[in-house]
């Protein structure tokens, strides 16, 4: 099993959430750390939280959707770590809301965050990595990039695009010593629900606290994978039923969408005609049937 004492390591999303954890845990294991968030002040108490292991820490307080980012992450890390055997992309904002009231911003800086930063930052390390006789790269991705559910389409899109950008990543480089793991938690006590984009006037609503994990299991698990190898790795209950049921039952998903087209038929009716519409019992088996006759 590799060991990560004492390597190089990047850690995007350091601020707070299992990007502060990831850097905790690795500070512990005496590895020189390389942060990276555009939240200034976060960043640096990040920093000092993993100063007190007596490990040397750069930070570099940057968007990652800018284009130059990548390219200032390898300067800071040549010239500061002198290598790199670990890279963690991290970082990651979250949609919740209909993609039809989704914004064109929204949506670019969902697809940008969340796919689109990791892999021109992956590209702009990769030299870096294939250098060592032995490197890891780890992708936080989620639970939504291994099945579909309602109202984050966006979401879903950039978190499978990772999940299938690691697996070829992997199968590229594994015989150079590269090892590509995607780690895919479920719902996680973090502040990307407070930052969470959504439709303007939609409430936010929280998941129940009892499907929910922590940053330090997910980080914890995390290192442990990049030490292990590992190629996918859900998290929480959830993810792994959800897993389990797109990969053999995919059927048993659609029909959970079939029922909820149901419900949804009246009410759709009503926002077309702008009048209120009584939801009832009678109505919604009326909805439903007349949807099947079609």
């Amino acid at each position: 099993m590799w060991k990560i004492h004492r390597k190089r390591v990047v850690v995007t999303g350091a601020a707070s959430g299992i990007g502060r954890e990831l850097s905790l845990q690795l500070a512990a294991k005496n590895v020189h750390l390389c942060l990276v968030d555009l939240q200034g002040e976060k960043l640096e108490e990040t920093a000092q939280l993993c100063r007190t292991h007596h490990v040397e820490v750069q930070t570099l307080c940057a968007d990652l959707c800018d284009e130059q980012t990548p390219a200032r992450v390898a300067q800071l890390v040549r010239e500061e770590l002198g290598g790199l055997d670990l890279l963690f992309n991290n970082a990651g904002i979250s949609y919740y809301g209909q993609t039809d009231k989704m914004t064109s911003e929204q949506l670019h800086r969902v697809v940008g965050v969340n796919f689109v930063a990791p892999l021109n930052l992956t590209h702009a390390l990769i030299p870096l990595l294939l250098e060592q006789r032995r490197s890891h790269i780890v992708n936080i991705a989620s639970m939504f990039g291994l099945f579909p559910t309602q109202r984050s389409t966006a979401y879903h899109a950039t978190k499978y695009g990772l999940i299938g950008y690691s697996h070829a990543l992997r199968a590229e480089y594994l015989r150079y010593g590269l090892g590509v793991t995607a780690v895919c938690p479920g719902f996680v006590r973090t502040e990307l629900f407070d930052s969470m984009l959504q439709p303007e006037g939609e409430e936010k609503r929280a998941p129940p606290r009892w499907i929910t994990t922590t940053p330090e299991i997910v980080a914890r698990k995390a290192i442990r994978a990049a030490e292990r190898n590992q190629r996918l790795v859900p998290i929480t209950l959830a993810a792994y039923v959800g897993y389990h049921l797109q990969r053999f039952f995919p059927a048993a998903l659609d029909l959970g969408y079939r029922l909820e087209r149901r419900k949804a038929h009246p009410l759709r009716v009503a926002a077309e005609l702008k009048t209120p519409v009584p939801v009832t019992v009678e109505s919604l088996l009326d909805a439903g049937l007349s949807a099947d006759r079609k």
